[in-house]
């Protein structure tokens, strides 16, 4: 528990005064009053004194004591702060060189080289054979007929005729007019009706078909009928022959020589530049920030505190009113909070009157002060920062290197050619030759003639009688009823006028005219058709076809091979590298610093038992600033009456 200050400085005051009141008191003096019921900062010292023993030889003697204080002290700390440097390293890289070489290879190709073939192919020809055939035919001609035709035309004829026509003019009349209302009832009624009742009978009913009948009949019909003769038919054919020719022809030869060619390669090289980068950095930074501190401190003020109004050995051990039982002075009749009522059997103390002192007492003056406080941060920054870095770029090299070249020079060669010349050679071939005559038949054809004949069937025919019967209806009967009304008559006077009208009338007029008829004659005519017949010849020729042989050809050429270098490279580069430093920085903190301070020890021949015993300061008791329970107990601290020989109650001193 800490110890405050403050409340060993009140208590040191509350002893130095009871040594004051009591300095001369001795026994038989009256000094008796103690602090009894009086606060040391924010304590009761509960009770009403020593029973008129502490003044009685008391000794006040002044002892330094240590305590702690809260003090804010401004000390140096070590602060681990992480940092970046640049540090240069270097790697090693592979670098891949594309070596060129040139390698001879053969190749083999095949070539398809063209030679000519004779073939005896055997082919079929369709020979046409023209005849010349007369044949009859039906032609319809037509002839051009006029004829007097007579038909009849309806002519309208106009005559004026004097008509006379009556016209209504209309007058209006106001007159009484009797109307009849029809006032309409309903009465039962049996009423007959008529109902048509269906019945079916049936009716035997004559009806007309028509059968076919089929007669046999003897039909004449024409029939054209073809008759072949062989005949002799010379011919002209075109017959090939054949002859060996020399034929010249040019081929392209190849020609190979060697040439010089000039190439571009890209060769890799790495090249070193320069360029910025940002790089972030920590850089401290001061600014200002304003805090809220308490500056106040314990000041020293003076309160007049009420001590009681008896001897101090009044008042009981619990209340502080020192009855006998607490081993006080000893109250026949204690008082609440003042002395006795009646002077215990022993004689010790009176009714004393009631007596205030004047006390200090530390408080806490607060004396909150806002200040700027500088504080340091480390804010990231991006700058510039300049470093080098390679390029692998690539140049142009030219390089030389021989070549192949292929060219064709034109050589003139024979060869021998299969010629076709076609000569004409006339042939005789025997031709069937197709001749057609009408030839007169007869057939006997089934011809159909329709009879009519009368038959009979019976239809079902529906017949309605007639038949009466009854139903009562609701009959509404009129009864009509006069009435009288004004009514606005037109009256329409009959008034004979006259007019002339066009009256049309119909004559009917016969006239002629001529209508041109065409009329169609049937004539028989004959014609000469000619008639191709395709006979089918087999003949054989010799074809000249060309056919490509394929022939094995070896090619050397020249071809340039890259192979893959591999070559170690060294690159130096910077690293940003962490590391930790320390340093040393100003930090305010609240320590307990030790204080020494001079606390009062009262001392007499009556048992006090050292300073204060009992837990007054010694042992600490006390809560909040409270001496609770045995701070100054009973009223004899803890030590009894004191009083040798009390004095009388009417000399207002406790002790003799």
């Amino acid at each position: 528990m800490k110890f405050r200050p403050g409340f060993a400085l009140g208590l040191a005051a509350m002893l130095f005064g009871a040594s004051n009141v009591f300095a001369d008191c001795g026994c038989g003096s009256g000094g008796s009053t103690v602090v009894a019921s009086g606060s040391v900062m924010s304590g009761t010292i509960v009770g009403g004194g020593d029973a008129g023993g502490l003044g009685c030889g008391a000794q006040v003697s002044y002892v330094e004591k240590t305590i702690m204080v809260p003090t804010q002290v401004t000390e140096m700390r070590t602060v681990t702060r992480n940092a970046s440097k640049v540090e240069a390293r270097t790697r090693t890289y592979t670098v891949t060189k594309q070596v060129p070489r040139t390698e001879t290879k053969t190749s083999t190709s095949t070539v398809m080289v063209p030679k000519q073939e004779t073939k005896q192919v055997s082919y079929t020809v369709n020979v046409p054979v023209t005849s010349q055939v007369e044949e009859s035919y039906q032609v319809s001609v037509p002839s051009t007929v006029s004829e007097e035709v007579p038909y009849t035309v309806n002519e309208t004829v106009y005559s004026d005729k004097v008509e006379t026509y009556t016209v209504q003019v209309p007058s209006t009349v106001v007159e009484q007019v009797a109307y009849q209302v029809a006032v309409s009832k309903s009465v039962p009624e049996v009423q007959n009706y008529t109902v048509s009742v269906p019945s079916t009978v049936m009716e035997t009913v004559d009806y007309t078909v028509q059968v076919p009948t089929y007669v046999d009949v003897v039909q004449t019909y024409n029939v054209t009928v073809p008759v072949t003769t062989q005949e002799q038919v010379a011919y002209t054919v075109q017959v090939p022959v054949y002859t060996d020719e020399q034929v010249p022809y040019t081929v392209q030869v190849p020609v190979y020589s060697d040439e010089v060619q000039s190439y571009t390669v890209k060769v890799p090289y790495t090249e070193q530049r320069a360029g910025t980068r940002q790089v972030c950095r920590s850089y401290p930074v001061t600014t200002t920030k304003t805090c809220t501190k308490d500056m106040g401190s314990y000041q020293t003020v003076t309160e007049e505190v009420a001590v009681g109004c008896g001897a101090v050995g009044y008042g009981s051990a619990s209340a502080g009113n020192g009855s006998a039982s607490a081993g006080g002075c000893g109250c026949a009749t204690p008082v609440v909070n003042c002395g006795c009522g009646t002077p215990a059997a022993d004689g010790c103390g009176g009714a004393p009157a009631m007596t205030t002192r004047t006390v200090c007492k530390k408080v806490w003056v607060p004396n909150v002060v806002t200040q700027e406080v500088p504080v340091t941060t480390m804010q990231r920054q991006m700058v510039d920062e300049p470093y080098t870095y390679n390029v692998s770029l690539c140049r142009d090299e030219v390089r030389q290197r021989t070549v192949k070249k292929v060219s064709y020079a034109p050589e003139t060669r024979t060869r021998t050619v299969k010629k076709c010349t076609m000569t004409t050679e006339p042939r005789t071939r025997t031709v069937n030759k197709v001749s057609y005559t009408t030839e007169a038949r007869q057939r006997t054809v089934k011809q159909c003639q329709m009879n009519t004949e009368t038959r009979q069937r019976q239809v079902a025919k529906t017949v309605y009688n007639t038949e009466t019967r009854q139903r009562t209806v609701n009959k509404t009967v009129t009864e009509m009823e006069t009435r009288t009304r004004d009514v606005s008559k037109t009256v329409y006077n009959a008034e004979s006028r006259t007019r002339t009208v066009k009256v049309a009338s119909v004559v009917p007029k016969q006239l002629t005219r001529t209508v041109s008829k065409v009329v169609y004659n049937p004539e028989t005519r004959s014609r000469m058709k000619t008639v191709v017949n395709m006979t089918t010849e087999t003949k054989v020729r010799d074809v000249v076809s060309t056919v490509m042989v394929p022939e094995q050809r070896t090619n050397t050429y020249n071809v340039t091979v890259y192979d893959s270098v591999n070559e170690e490279k060294t690159d130096t580069y910077n690293v940003s590298v962490p590391y930790t430093t320390t340093e040393e920085v100003a930090v305010t903190v609240c320590k307990m610093v030790p204080q020494t301070v001079t606390v009062p020890v009262i001392t007499n021949g009556y048992g006090v038992s050292g300073a204060i015993s009992g837990g007054a300061i010694s042992g600490g008791a006390y809560s909040d600033g409270a001496m609770s329970g045995g701070a100054i107990s009973g009223g004899a601290m803890n030590g009894g009456c004191g009083c040798g020989t009390p004095a009388p109650a009417a000399s207002g001193c406790g002790c003799n």
